[in-house]
């Protein structure tokens, strides 16, 4: 039986629905919203070449109350999917959820809480840990070759290209405002992906305070990059760049372990692997310490060549069907996701005190998280307050 989708918000939305479609996924669209009519009528347009006609809406509230789907796609802005999932989860509607799990550590405790007493699934819309590369990354330290993780590193570099003319309305877009730290799912996501480790620390600092080349972007917030240190469940340190506005545009991933290292290659970074061993750590039928090449996907991948960002697409809507199944867990789940965002959340604090360390808490202790149940420090209007 089909899994009947509703999808908030029609601009990243659109991806989801050709997706889902192109890929030939067991799924439906059956219900949207946007509050832009361009948008709404663009994705009703591709679900009806699909033979779908969704209901649609340009009200979040009466979609949200519509029932019309067994599960809801959240593509609105960057820091707002807490409250609708949570809203959705205890009303039995399972939840993926784009960007970021929640704007506030408050929210993310609240979402917790709205997912332990729901039976329905919640999962990240993370994409970038689906690349070939990343794939065999992942394959690689499984088979325990690679030793143990000491040092990793993540990097997600996205220069925006400047607008012909300074916007008249600075910050009306959500990467206008949007702290340099707290976009790190694409950075940390991979590495949480292949390894297990988890984030448990952070000291941050951003760089390029330059005012002037902001405003040339429409950006209120001077800062081209965020830099996190970060230590982890398993006592390993990763290196970790939130969404950075320098050049040129790059992801790149690398697990340095205690036998061995792997890593993506630069430029080539979604499908070629570059392997190293110590000499004297050389696993069996293995010949050489330093190789480069090409990798495959690690399941039938087929249907992922063409989708956006290297197939990481098919692969977060596959899995949330099969998650929504029973026959997979989700990834990453709602802890895995609030651990995500309270990187990016408390990241941003360090910058603010000069690097000052921050303890990120386990949110499957529900001790460790209430501790932040009033925490609604901001950066968003309109209660921006950080």
């Amino acid at each position: 039986m089909s899994l009947n989708i509703g999808i908030f918000g029609c601009g990243r939305g659109r991806t989801c629905a050709k997706t889902v479609y192109g890929a030939g996924l067991d799924i439906r669209v059956t219900a949207l919203c946007d509050a832009n009519l361009g948008k709404l009528n663009e994705v009703r347009g591709i679900c009806a070449a699909a033979g779908d006609f969704p209901a649609v809406y340009t009200d979040a509230e009466e979609f949200l109350s519509s029932g019309k789907f067994d599960a809801v796609v959240l593509c609105n802005y960057f820091h707002e999917h807490a409250a609708a999932a949570s809203r959705l989860l205890r009303a039995g509607y399972a939840v993926l959820s784009e960007t970021a799990a929640a704007g506030t550590m408050s929210e993310a405790v609240g979402l917790c809480e709205a997912a332990e007493e729901s039976r329905a699934v919640y999962m990240m819309a993370e994409n970038y840990p689906y690349t070939k590369s990343n794939f065999e990354l992942k394959r690689l330290y499984e088979s325990g070759t690679l030793g143990k993780l000491v040092f990793a590193e993540g990097e997600y570099v996205h220069p925006v290209k400047p607008p012909e003319a300074p916007p008249a309305s600075p910050g009306t877009h959500w990467r206008t405002f949007l702290p340099v730290t707290y976009y790190c799912s694409h950075s940390i996501g991979p590495l949480i992906f292949m390894t297990g480790e988890l984030p448990v620390r952070v000291t941050a600092m951003a760089a390029l305070d330059d005012p002037e080349r902001a405003a040339q972007f429409g950006r209120i917030r001077p800062h081209a990059a965020g830099i996190m240190m970060v230590r982890t469940t398993g006592g390993a340190v990763m290196r970790v760049a939130g969404s950075c506005y320098m050049s040129p545009r790059s992801n790149w991933f690398r697990l340095s372990c205690t036998e061995g290292s792997a890593e993506t290659v630069r430029g080539l970074g979604s499908t070629h692997v570059r392997l190293c061993y110590n000499e004297w750590s050389l696993p069996e039928g293995v010949t050489s310490a330093d190789r480069i090449y090409e990798a495959e996907w690690a399941d039938d991948g087929s249907a992922a060549e063409g989708c956006g960002h290297s197939g990481g697409d098919y692969w977060v809507m596959r899995y949330f069907l099969e998650a929504c199944e029973g026959k997979r867990s989700p990834f990453p789940d709602v802890y895995t996701a609030c651990s995500m965002s309270a990187l990016g959340i408390l990241g941003w604090r360090s910058v603010q005190n000069g690097g000052m360390p921050f303890d990120i808490p386990d949110f499957r202790d529900r001790a460790a998280r209430a501790r932040f149940a009033d925490d609604r420090l901001s950066p968003f209007p309109p209660h921006r307050n950080i």
